[in-house]
């Protein structure tokens, strides 16, 4: 449990990979307002050494970390999804330059007072970035270990010892607030998340409600440059299959239709109960016509296997298609081309998908 809880906060290993892409944006806000923070915190001081003379001698550096943050804040701004995994190394090198920094000016600079700067960075640092624990410790624990022989080197035992003992407390103050912090975080993002779970999920069919869908898939239609294919699709004949075999065995029908669904296209997919027997699967990135219609053949043989309990009837189920960009940008214009090409696959005589652009050509 102890190891456990060093490495992933309190969470299991899933959990913290379900979380993963939260953290990291939690991380790149952090490190964004963190970065404006320092700008201005820079600014000031460099405006305050062009009129003191105490505060000349750093003028360059201050400068210097003024650039540094700004280029920091500008990466962070327009950094884009698929780059988010570049959040914590740009973390640890904005600590890293910080506590060069810190380094150098309690101890080269000004080595005859204690290392204050050194030692509030250490303090401070583990309350912004939200990472693995042991990650964390590793970091902090290599800066204290190259630090400590430059504090001995440049300043007088007396003062390289009270840095050394000083140092040593707030690694060990830093590393608890970190994991108590870490661990809170985590835990209300593990409880938020399962409460919109819940609030996002269709019941019956473990498939998003119509309003979760139609916010995630606008959510990706910006972070994945407009490319994907909407499948509007429902269950032939639903309403006659409820009546002759009961509302059970028609829950039972969707029900599996959903798991189904879940279980054919990429796990980066979303599906999506819009109510009754209609469905709807958003299935982002860039697609060949192949790649789609091996998944809808894999998808209705999977219908075909749902029977009715005399086995007289095999479930089929009409598909549309509408390709981004092709047949549309935003998620209307594709909703509605879909919708078409599921009412023309249904006039064709159900059983059958048809693409957008192939209307009257269902397969």
């Amino acid at each position: 449990k102890m190891v456990m809880n060093l490495k992933y906060g309190g969470i299991t290993k899933e959990e913290y990979e379900e979380l993963q892409d939260e953290i990291l944006e939690k991380d790149r806000s952090s490190l964004q307002m963190t970065a404006i923070c320092l700008v201005f915190m820079f600014t000031g001081l460099f405006l305050g050494s062009l009129v003191n003379n105490l505060m000349a001698s750093n003028r360059i550096a201050y400068a210097m970390l003024w650039l540094c943050f700004v280029i920091l804040y500008l990466i962070t701004k327009n950094l884009k999804k698929k780059s988010k995994w570049l959040v914590l190394p740009l973390w640890y090198g904005a600590m890293t330059y910080m506590f060069v920094y810190a380094a150098v000016l309690n101890t080269i600079v000004r080595n005859d007072i204690s290392a204050t700067t050194f030692c509030i960075i250490m303090i401070v640092a583990p309350l912004l970035i939200l990472d693995r624990p042991w990650h964390v410790f590793s970091y902090f624990t290599l800066v204290v270990l190259l630090f400590i022989p430059m504090a001995f080197h440049f300043k007088s035992s007396y003062l390289a010892f009270t840095d050394m003992v000083n140092i040593l407390c707030c690694l060990f103050l830093g590393t608890v607030i970190h994991f108590g912090i870490i661990r809170t975080k985590l835990r209300e993002m593990m409880q938020r998340r399962y409460i919109e779970k819940q609030r996002d999920t269709d019941n019956l069919t473990g498939c998003l409600t119509k309003a979760a869908f139609e916010n995630q898939m606008m959510q990706c239609l910006k972070e994945d440059e407009n490319a994907g294919v909407l499948l509007v699709m429902d269950v032939d004949k639903f309403k006659s299959i409820n009546d002759n075999y009961g509302h059970t065995f028609g829950d039972l029908v969707l029900h599996t239709f959903g798991q189904n669904l879940a279980g054919t296209f990429p796990k980066n997919s979303l599906c999506g109960r819009f109510g009754g027997d209609e469905f709807v699967v958003w299935m982002p990135g860039i697609l060949t016509k192949k790649e789609i219609t091996e998944h809808l053949d894999e998808l209705v043989d999977r219908i075909h296997s749902i029977k009715t309990p005399d086995g007289k009837i095999v479930i089929t189920s009409s598909i549309g298609i509408a390709e981004c960009p092709e047949n549309g940008k935003t998620y209307q214009e594709l909703f509605e081309n879909a919708d078409a090409a599921l009412y023309t696959a249904k006039n064709l005589g159900r059983n059958r998908y048809v693409f957008c652009p192939d209307m009257g050509k269902g397969i």
